[in-house]
């Protein structure tokens, strides 16, 4: 299954690469939004992609022997592949719910944000998995910034309006803002819009002090 799942994963990162350079290229491109530039696919995919499939069939038959780290590429591949067999997103979707309690918060956050990104409709199950990790000290403790906005990005994706985990992400996201990039904050701020939850103040004015140089004003009596 480790060869499998780095194929899989390897067929993901080309199209990848491959969609960056024709981003490159449109002059007329511009990141729509979404939260989250991935969103630009390239209209004809490559023939390698028409094995993923069958790669895909051979790691739920063999489910037994993927480890987390394997169940995370695989399913962020299926993200950024947007397949479309409904079947094997569900089992693969089964599969991590299955494996909850061993993934670290990086997986998680692959995860979800691979299942988002293929409108995934078991929306219990993307609470579960960020449920891990928001419940667990050691998992919020190692949650960069990045997974925490991929995370958020995945809830208002799939319009998963659940205010704890917004809440906890968000913290996650504010206590790391230096080290986020400007697209991963733009993705948290756009998950809060989507689903109707107001992200926090302190959140908007580090990212307007800090990211677009503004001065923010305190208000009082409010």
């Amino acid at each position: 299954t480790r060869l499998v799942s780095q194929s899989l994963w390897s067929c993901a990162k080309m199209v990848e690469f491959e969609d960056q350079e024709l981003m490159a290229e449109d002059e007329d491109y511009h990141d729509v939004d979404t939260g989250n530039e991935s969103d630009h696919v390239a209209p004809n995919l490559p023939p390698y992609v028409k094995c993923v499939d069958e790669y895909l069939q051979f790691l739920i038959a063999n489910r037994s022997q993927m480890t987390p780290k394997h169940i995370s590429q695989s399913i962020w591949a299926i993200g950024r592949l947007r397949l479309a067999d409904s079947f094997l997103i569900q089992e693969m979707g089964d599969i991590a719910s299955r494996s909850c309690a061993a993934f670290n918060a990086r997986e998680i956050a692959n995860i979800v944000w691979g299942l988002s990104k293929v409108d995934y409709d078991r929306p219990e199950i993307i609470s579960k998995l960020i449920q891990h990790v928001t419940t667990s000290s050691k998992l919020t403790e190692e949650c960069t910034a990045q997974e925490s906005a991929n995370m958020l990005f995945a809830l208002g994706k799939l319009q998963i309006r659940d205010k704890e985990a917004f809440a906890s992400l968000s913290s996650i996201l504010r206590n790391r803002l230096r080290e986020a990039t400007s697209q991963a904050v733009a993705n948290a701020l756009w998950a809060h819009e989507v689903v109707d939850i107001a992200p926090p103040r302190e959140l908007l004015s580090i990212w307007a002090q800090e990211r677009l140089g503004m001065t923010v004003l305190e208000t009082y009596g409010e």
